[in-house]
């Protein structure tokens, strides 16, 4: 899309399609590259993309209402299936083929007006963008920052974009996980990478991260093992042997889709990062959490300041976040709470550099967790901290550890490790069998952790 070619390509690809399946991708993929032209602030990129998008609802309409005429278009599934006549032959419904009502109402209206009027259309809107009088207006405002209500629903047609602070990925690797006995990840697949949010912080503690999505944020280029891939349509691309899937998954009836094929594919765990509010619903119940319940539930104390499209260091929000983590064969577990302080315990020198350009800046060094052992604030000073309680401590000199769960070692020193690890977490008697997990490096669940043991008197 960011060349005459790319645009005929893509032009190309559209009046070629002639089913509804072969639309949707070319729908949504335009959606995700609109998302990086206001990254970037590409305005002629933008146009292209709307203009592509436009051109896709209209073909997706025409493609509807001739289902419709043809009588294979059906407001509901007949209950009972006609052995005389093939699964086809029988028809459709809307939701089965994920379009929405509404979507299928603005397509449809679009393919029912002249080539012309098409036209007007998409060169009025073309203008508004390349003039910038278009205006989007995708969050509400907090305190100044621009966050996502918890109340807020998205619009039937965006695809959700809210970057996961890179502190809140380390508070999974250095609590969630250890909590459950997970001393290493060896591999993790991140499949709606976006920027990298989430992806550039496994790098730090994972020696093998595969990173993939439905298209390119830019990200992809800068890195070894991503691949274009619709987490969801696994025709369109080979699958990622992983122990670990790890993600920030879309909103709505995707986000159980995605657990579904992640606990299917993923060989030892899945961790989600969701809003709170995501899960009391009894069609989440019915299609997930009945028969496939969480090990673990894990509720951050602090607000996770997303925003949509970026990540602002000192945001705010009105909403909350947890970590949902499912490992195989193993039951789950009683809630566990972030401790509060991690926001600013977990920030490294240099976040607000890397994590805030679009997208995010790669590291070269790969082991940073044990490269830069302090926990330190943007101003490059080390944050004191009781390890005990995981909170930030004023008035002390130096810390007494450098996390809420000591930091895993890097990977030239795992297999040193693995040993003793192996040792010390077959006697640690509130953790899963050794046989699920992937263990190899010494990471000591801290006290204000562990369930066996009386919580400590906080420091006055």
């Amino acid at each position: 899309m960011t060349s005459l070619a790319q645009y005929d390509a893509a032009r190309a690809a559209l009046a070629a399609a002639t089913r509804v399946d072969e639309v949707l991708p070319l729908r949504e993929q335009m959606e995700h590259i609109k998302l990086h032209a206001r990254h970037v602030q590409d305005r002629e990129l933008m146009a292209d993309a709307t203009e592509i998008q436009i051109r896709a609802e209209t073909k997706l309409g025409f493609l509807l209402g001739e289902a419709k005429k043809s009588g294979l278009l059906k407001a509901n599934r007949p209950k009972k299936h006609d052995p005389e006549k093939p699964a086809a032959a029988e028809g459709f419904t809307l939701k089965e083929i994920g379009v929405t009502e509404k979507l299928s109402a603005g397509a449809q209206k679009k393919a029912s007006i002249s080539e012309q009027a098409l036209q007007a259309m998409i060169d009025g809107v073309r203008s508004r963008i390349l003039s910038g009088k278009a205006k989007i207006i995708d969050v509400d405002t907090i305190n100044g920052a621009r966050a996502l209500m918890g109340s807020r629903e998205e619009a039937y047609d965006s695809l959700d974009y809210f970057p996961t602070p890179p502190w809140a990925t380390r508070a999974l690797l250095e609590c969630v996980l250890p909590h459950l006995g997970v001393k290493k990840i060896d591999s993790a697949w991140e499949p709606a990478c976006g920027e990298g949010h989430i992806a550039e912080v496994l790098r730090e503690y994972c020696p093998k991260v595969y990173a993939s999505d439905i298209a390119d944020y830019g990200y992809g280029h800068q890195i070894e093992n991503w691949e274009e891939i619709d987490f969801l349509r696994p025709s369109q691309g080979e699958y990622k042997v992983a122990d670990w899937i790890i993600t920030n998954p879309p909103f709505g009836d995707k986000a159980v889709k995605f657990v579904l094929r992640a606990l299917g594919e993923a060989k030892i765990g899945v961790a989600m990062f969701f809003r709170l509010q995501w899960i009391p619903t009894e069609d989440r119940y019915e299609k997930l959490f009945r028969d496939n319940p969480p090990t673990l539930v894990s509720f951050f104390t602090e607000r996770v300041n997303c925003c949509k499209g970026r990540w602002e260091p000192d945001g705010s929000t009105a909403t909350d976040y947890i970590w949902l983590v499912w490992i195989k064969g193993v039951q789950p577990r009683a809630p566990l709470w972030i401790p509060y302080g991690q926001r600013k315990l977990l920030e490294r020198a240099g976040d607000r550099e890397r994590f805030t350009t679009h997208p995010v800046t790669v590291s070269g060094d790969r082991t940073s967790p044990q490269a830069s052992p302090e926990p330190i604030d943007s101003s490059g000073e080390t944050i004191p901290h009781d390890f005990s309680t995981g909170e930030v401590i004023e008035g002390r000199t130096s810390p007494d550890a450098d996390s809420c769960a000591s930091r895993p070692a890097s990977a030239s020193a795992s297999a040193s490790a693995s040993a003793s690890a192996s040792a010390s977490a077959s006697a640690s008697a509130n953790q899963p069998p050794q046989s699920t997990l992937s263990t190899g490096d010494v990471l000591d669940i801290p006290q204000f952790l562990r369930r066996d043991s009386e919580p400590e008197a906080r420091p006055e």
